[in-house]
């Protein structure tokens, strides 16, 4: 494994402020977390592998548009095709960012030289599970955060 420290730029917040964010904008947060790591990642990889600005610039569209579409659909009545615009819009939104989530773990394993025996792997089922969130978390737990390390994520390897 390569020397870590520089993973030191990628710590924002603290886990918990980072879902409360989410949860309180209905993850609108969540897409500005994406906005500001995705320099930092494309920063210390090669031309090729960088997460795209196009992508992550419809992760924020579809934020805004999920956030939208949820204020649409306490107005209308039931069966009105906003719930099912809704409902596709806030699953395709939870696919980029599972597809962010994966892509900014690759980018670090391989930047960073992480192998599955390094404690700084990124697990694949808690990236599947909590994307920006668990990415928030590790970083945390990498750069000597204890106080989050049992929080969300008990014993992660």
């Amino acid at each position: 494994m390569k020397e870590i420290q520089t993973i030191q730029q990628f710590k924002d917040q603290s886990t918990a402020k980072l879902v409360g964010l989410g949860l309180i904008t209905y993850g609108v947060y969540l897409a500005y977390y994406i906005k500001k790591q995705t320099p930092r990642i494309n920063k210390i990889i090669g031309e090729e592998e960088r997460i795209s600005e196009g992508f992550v610039d419809s992760i924020m569209a579809m934020s805004y548009i999920s956030l939208g579409l949820f204020f649409a659909y306490l107005i209308v009545d039931e069966g009105h095709p906003v719930e099912i615009v809704s409902d596709i819009t806030d699953r395709v939104w939870a696919l980029m960012l599972l597809i962010w989530g994966f892509k900014a773990r690759n980018r670090l394993h391989s930047a960073y030289e992480i192998t599955t025996e390094d404690t700084e792997w990124f697990h694949g089922f808690w990236t599947f599970g909590f994307s920006p969130v668990y990415f928030n978390y590790k970083i945390n737990c990498i750069c000597g955060d204890k106080v989050e390390q049992d929080w969300v994520f008990p014993s992660v390897p």
